[in-house]
């Protein structure tokens, strides 16, 4: 038997063996009955095709392990047929066997080479061989059909590994999320919650997952408008959808989370389901709301409020009290330039002002400046300016402009009525000088004529009558004073002296005036300098009065004056008094200023005009106290050994202490 021959075994393999078809090309019915009868035997789909025309058809229904084709047809002939298969990629691999019984002739066999054959034969041909023939290229289809089922079920399996493995890292993934997550089919069924969701509500792994059992989760104003948008979603197939709503904590807290929600398509683009991803925007919500409220704080407040950037200097906020000062809208403002509203600075200067609060060296700046309008009027306005750091960012500087054109107004009135006041009472005080003058001379002459008897009768009205001149008078010279220092006349005539000689001088002469008190002296046997002795008479006198004034009987005042090298004196002044509240420390240095009111009487210009003589001599005078009463005051003078000839020139003094 020849081992081509089909057996019982082979014939039972084969019914379950995958089967090849075979394309049979021939115009005659007989030779294709004859080709079948010699397949037969090779178990496979023999297939038929009468014409070049049917080949092609049949060829492209179906893949065949080889044809046989004759070369002799009508129509599209064999090698006709031949080419237009080559041409096509999907059949330009099949192999083809030509038959014919006609041409023998070498060229005619080479042709059938040059259009594709992998064979050539001539009619008759041995069954056997042609068999043979075609059962190689059956195998070798079928084995290339079992390779490529077998590449493809390991693509398959790779597939299917590659789908577990990433299932796996997606599940992983999911468990990992800060956030809350979900999944859920295509008809909006929740199907997973991952580790955030649980560990946040406090469900265990293991919960049923439904709608439902979500919802009640949610708080109870946000669940019906959370179903009826995520019905919503699913049913329109939004490609993806966001809602804020409030979540239940585990602690039993409602926090803000924004949902976001996007479908999930297979390869093939159909929805196979749903993804969804909760965000904590509690604390960002909140402070949307504060912020809220501030601007709306801002807007209703009626100053000036604009916030800038450090690096562009652009508006990035205005309120509308900013929108009202500048005659503008906030919309026109937002994205200006703060130059153009600052019109008194250029860009280097104003960056000149914001360096020391960036660098942290101010906490603030405060000035006067005019803000321009868009008609380029001004407004006056008062300043506070203020950085603002933002974490990393560059901060944010912001800018509270008053209008104070009210105030400058009421300031003008004020400084045009104080200094009609003080033109009033310096020539008051000069008129007042004349009468004074000859009332002194009258009630000297007075007292002469009486020969001195002043204990009794009109010898003692009259010495009252000419302290009270004294009192006035000075009190006269007191408000002239005042009024040289207001218009800066305040000369001084100096020359050399012993300013230690003067201190006892003065000293003598006040404990005279008050016996009551101990007035202590300690001063160098020597001091001397280049200043105005009777200006400093008036200093030391001030000083003296005002401690005695303030002190109890029998309380110590003690002075005392030391050289500071060859540049300058101290004298200090102190006593045992009721003291100086720290909070009218700065005042009693201001015209009229008292401490304790008018409980100790006096009108308060002594200090000015000590302060303005001192400082008309290069020098300066403060108060120390502690504001206890019994611990008193301390008084000091600083002031330079030699007084520079220009001090005696007339300057404006009229500032109060800093």
């Amino acid at each position: 038997m020849n081992s081509t021959d089909p057996t019982p075994e082979r014939l039972q393999d084969a019914a379950h063996a995958p089967r090849a078809a075979i394309l049979m090309v021939d115009d005659h019915p007989a030779n294709l009955l004859a080709l079948e009868a010699i397949l037969e035997p090779l178990g496979q789909e023999l297939v038929k095709a009468t014409s070049g025309e049917d080949a092609l058809k049949q060829l492209l229904q179906r893949d065949f392990a080889v044809i046989l084709m004759d070369v002799q047809m009508p129509g599209l002939d064999g090698f006709q047929t031949a080419a237009l298969i080559k041409q096509r990629e999907r059949t330009r691999t099949i192999p083809i066997i030509f038959l014919t019984a006609l041409s023998r002739d070498a060229a005619h066999v080479f042709k059938g080479y040059a259009h594709g054959a992998v064979d050539y034969l001539l009619k008759p041909f041995d069954p056997e061989i042609l068999r043979s023939k075609v059962s190689v290229f059956v195998d070798l289809f079928l084995k290339e059909q079992q390779l490529q089922r077998q590449a493809a079920l390991l693509r398959q399996r790779d597939r299917e590994m590659l789908e577990r493995q990433s299932a796996l890292r997606y599940r992983r993934l999911t468990e990992s999320l800060p956030e809350p997550m979900w999944a859920a089919r295509a008809d909006g069924a929740l199907t997973y919650a991952n580790r955030a969701w649980r560990d946040y509500t406090g469900h265990q792994e293991g919960y049923e997952l439904s709608l439902a059992a979500f919802l009640q989760d949610v708080h109870p104003a946000d669940r019906e408008r959370m179903r009826g948008e995520w019905g919503e979603a699913v049913s329109m197939q939004v490609q993806g959808s966001a809602n804020e709503f409030r979540l239940r904590r585990k602690d039993g807290v409602y926090r803000w989370h924004l949902a976001r929600a996007v479908p999930e398509h297979d390869e093939h683009g159909a929805l196979v389901g749903w993804l969804a991803i909760a965000t904590d925007i509690d604390d960002k919500r909140r402070a949307e709301e504060a912020l809220g409220r501030f601007k709306t704080t801002l807007d209703a407040t009626l100053d000036c409020v604009l916030m800038f950037s450090p690096d562009t200097l652009t508006l990035a906020y205005a309120n509308a009290g900013a929108a009202k000062q500048l005659n503008s809208s906030v919309d026109e403002l937002v994205g200006l330039s703060v130059l153009e509203v600052e019109s008194a600075f250029d860009e280097t200067g104003f960056r000149k002002l914001l360096a020391p609060l960036m660098s942290g060296t101010l906490p603030s700046q405060t000035y006067s400046t005019n803000h321009r309008r868009r008609d380029g009027t001004e407004v006056p306005v008062e300043v506070v300016l203020q950085y603002v750091a933002e974490g990393e960012g560059p901060g944010r500087f912001i800018s509270v402009a008053r209008d104070i054109t009210e105030r400058q107004r009421a300031e003008t009135a004020l400084r045009l009525a104080s200094e009609a006041k003080d033109a009033f009472l310096a020539a008051a005080s000069h008129e007042l000088r004349t009468p004074l003058a000859a009332a002194k001379g009258h009630a000297h002459l007075a007292l002469l004529k009486l020969g001195g008897q002043t204990e009794a009768g009109p010898g003692k009205s009259l010495q009252i009558i000419n302290r009270q001149i004294d009192r006035m008078a000075k009190l006269v010279e007191d408000l002239l004073d005042i009024s040289r220092l207001q218009a800066g006349r305040l000369s001084l005539e100096l020359e050399r002296f012993d300013l230690s000689q003067l201190v006892v001088e003065t000293r003598d002469r006040m404990a005279v005036l008050s016996q009551t008190h101990e007035l202590k002296v300690e001063v160098p046997d020597h001091l001397e300098g280049t200043w105005d002795r009777g200006r400093l008479d008036q200093v030391l006198t001030n000083l003296l009065s005002n401690a005695i004034r303030y002190s109890p009987e029998g309380g110590q005042v003690v002075v005392r004056l030391v050289a500071e090298g060859d540049t300058g004196v101290h004298l200090c002044v102190k006593d045992q008094g009721v003291g100086i509240p720290l909070e009218k420390q700065r005042l009693i240095f201001e015209r009229f200023g008292r401490a304790h009111g008018s409980k100790y009487g006096g009108l308060g210009l002594g200090l000015t005009i000590s302060q303005g003589i001192v400082e008309q001599h290069g020098g300066r005078i403060w108060a120390e106290s502690t504001g206890k009463a019994g611990d008193g005051s301390t008084f000091n003078v600083w002031l330079p050994r030699h007084t520079a000839s220009h001090a005696a020139t007339p300057t404006d003094v009229s500032r109060t202490p800093s």
